[in-house]
């Protein structure tokens, strides 16, 4: 143990050596005999505690404490001052808002220097101690933000934003004071700092300086358990550190942290005790934020997990249920039930990829096109989602909106709030969609700056209360009753927006109905855009030599009979390997190869390049059915034509129609 005395008076150091050879043998004493000098001493020897004279000429203790609290090199040594009044409370409270960590009184009593000084090496350890595990705990979140950033990378600029707020918050943290209190429990004497006061909104005379004050501004739930901390720390059985809830002068609760020490004299009874308070609401938000992060990786991991998967018999389900369809045809009363499962194993693909846009795993297929445009093409069929008994509303800009989304998932978009609508609307009512222009940023938090298009959406069903909205985008919050809600269609309208770099918000209040405010980038410049409203044409029949390459038989199968049907020549193969043995055997008869991605023995990324060196001409069609994220890791570079899955016969087709005549 390593004590350092600072005091203009040689004789006090003698005595302050004397005592503690024989009450605290085991100590080191440094000793200085100016403030100046005791200041270079602390940073060269790192004493485990600085007892400081108050009263010494040139810098006296006050100066000394806060040059020494605020050295990097000695912030942390506890400092005791040292003074000639035992109950000089302003004495005290200088000394505290100086950073001092204790007090004594000449002449010393050897019991309380000796308790003093154990007391403050044991805070010291323990804040070291606290420091070291707070700085693995960083480590700690480092290497998991590290791995989480290698997973996704959408993922990574959000948690990247987050530890921006983190850092902004510690910065703001250590920048403003905490707000500091002294209570004298002889007297019944109080002081608030004005930075207290200002933390529950008050100046610093709207409040007096009383127990009362803080009492009475204590939550009444909360009174027990700080009267209870209060008995036990006075008897030295715990440290009083509590986070609890003061009202405001708005009437709202803030809830901090408090903590304080108290002093006892020599017959062991507490005399004094003085602490801070400081705001904790900014990291509650913080890890809140954090919480809502890992929720939806954790959906990322499920819906990629089966993607592949689920989106392969999907695949075979809906293209078999096409086929018959056109082998049917319309007047065949068959026709209407392929058309059903046609219709569900759609509903089924759009979960799948609603999903995954959430978890911000799926590609997107954006393309410029005007908004109104999407609306009207919703408007369609927006009829059969809400029902008979509502009615729907369009409002829409007449001229038009450019912008950059993938089509289906903004469909998506619309759809899950227009299901939000109908269950809000259980007797009937209105439901309306308008569009429009405003000029964003500076609402909230990651705002996108500039001109938005708008999309908003109402009902003027029961509303949500002002707890329901606060959570109506988090995943698994649902109001409804079991079986009936999964919790997820509002999460993935979120994931969407917000993968298109867009905002959504919602306004509501019971019984007045919802609405919803969406803003997407608004495209400048004067590009031509593409109709979403015009009917694709049926794809035109072949005559070309296609190799095929996909490791799931019932998918393969189903394209060779897709392709077959409609004139083309039909190569097989089962995985890579063996699509590039065919090729280098036919490679003048081939004239598209058309092949999955991930595949045994050798991927699509890895034949394709082996391909390329057959023949560097040679036309390759990728078809995947894993996340984007999953298929960026195998090395899939932009600017390849790629197809996802679920694909219908009729867009396969197309695809292929439009690769081969490039």
């Amino acid at each position: 143990m390593k004590l350092l005395a600072i005091d203009d008076n040689q004789d006090n150091l003698l005595t302050l050596s004397a005592l503690l050879k024989t009450f605290l043998p085991e100590a080191q004493l440094i000793t200085s005999q100016s403030a100046q000098d005791g200041i270079r001493r602390a940073a060269m020897e790192a004493p485990d505690v600085i007892l400081l004279d108050i009263q010494m000429p040139g810098m006296d203790g006050f100066e000394a404490t806060r040059r020494l609290k605020a050295s990097p090199s000695t912030q942390h040594v506890p400092v005791i001052l040292v003074t000639a009044h035992r109950s000089d409370s302003a004495c005290r409270v200088m000394g505290l808002e100086c950073g001092a960590d204790a007090f004594l009184s000449k002449p010393f009593d050897e019991a309380e220097l000796v308790a003093q000084i154990k007391a403050m090496v044991r805070i010291k350890r323990s804040e070291d101690a606290l420091r070291q595990e707070r700085d693995s705990l960083e480590a700690l979140v480092q290497r998991r933000t590290s791995q989480l950033l290698q997973a996704n990378v959408e993922l990574k600029q959000h948690l990247e934003r987050l530890a921006q707020n983190e850092a902004r918050y510690s910065r703001a943290v250590r920048g403003t004071s905490d707000g500091l209190w002294d209570w004298d429990l002889v007297s019944n004497e109080y002081y608030y700092s004005p930075r207290w006061k200002e933390l529950l909104g008050f100046a610093d005379d709207e409040l007096e300086n009383r127990p009362e004050t803080f009492f009475s501004r204590l939550h009444p739930d909360e009174l027990p358990l700080v009267q209870e901390s209060l008995c036990a720390h006075f008897l030295g059985h715990t440290p009083f550190d509590l986070e609890i809830r003061l009202r405001t002068r708005g009437g709202e609760y803030l809830r901090v942290r408090c903590r304080g020490q108290a002093e006892w004299d020599g017959a062991g009874e507490p005399v004094r005790m003085s602490g801070a308070i400081s705001d904790v609401t900014e990291r509650q938000m913080m890890e809140e934020q954090l919480r809502q992060a890992q929720k939806m990786e954790a959906i990322g991991q499920l819906a990629g997990g089966v993607a592949h998967d689920f989106n392969n018999v999907l695949t075979v389900i809906a293209g078999y249920a096409n086929i018959l369809k056109m082998d049917l045809g319309p007047e065949s009363p068959q026709h209407g039930l392929a058309d059903q499962i046609s219709a569900a194993a759609e509903r089924a693909a759009q979960l799948t990829r609603g999903l995954l846009a959430f978890s911000r795993k799926q590609a997107m297929d954006q393309q410029r096109c005007d908004l109104g445009e999407i609306v009207h093409r919703v408007e369609q069929f927006l009829g059969r989602v809400i029902g008979e008994d509502i009615q729907l509303k369009t409002e829409i800009l007449p001229e038009p909106l450019p912008v950059q989304v993938d089509l289906a998932q903004i469909e998506q978009v619309l759809i899950n709030l227009a299901a939000n609508a109908r269950d809000a609307m259980p007797g009937g009512g209105v439901f309306s969609i308008a569009t429009g222009v405003r000029d964003a940023g500076g609402r909230g938090h990651g705002d996108q700056a500039g001109r938005h298009a708008v999309i908003i959406v109402a009902d003027n069903g029961e509303g949500m209360d002002d707890e329901t909205s606060r959570r109506i985008f988090e995943p698994f919050f649902t109001t409804k009753e079991v079986g009936k809600g999964t919790g997820l269609g509002m999460a993935i309208v979120y994931g969407i927006v917000q993968q298109h770099k867009g905002n959504i918000w919602v306004s509501s209040k019971p019984g007045e109905g919802t609405v919803f405010t969406i803003e997407l980038p608004l495209l400048e410049g004067g590009a031509a855009l593409e109709s979403v409203l015009n009917p694709q044409p049926l794809p035109q029949t072949g005559t070309e030599t296609i190799l095929v390459a996909e490791d799931d038989p019932s998918v393969r199968s189903l394209v060779d009979m897709v392709l077959t049907r409609h004139g083309y020549q039909v190569i097989l193969a089962e995985d890579g390997e063996e699509v590039v043995d065919r090729f280098a055997a036919q490679q003048d008869g081939i004239e598209l190869v058309l092949m999955d991605i991930i595949m045994p023995r050798k991927n699509g990324i890895e034949a394709y390049e082996e391909i390329k060196k057959i023949q560097p001409e040679a036309k390759v069609l990728f078809t995947s059915g894993y996340t984007a994220d999953f298929i960026q890791s195998r090395g899939m570079k932009e600017g390849v034509e790629l197809i996802m899955k679920p694909v219908q016969p009729v867009e396969l087709l197309r695809k292929v129609r439009e690769v081969l005549e490039r």
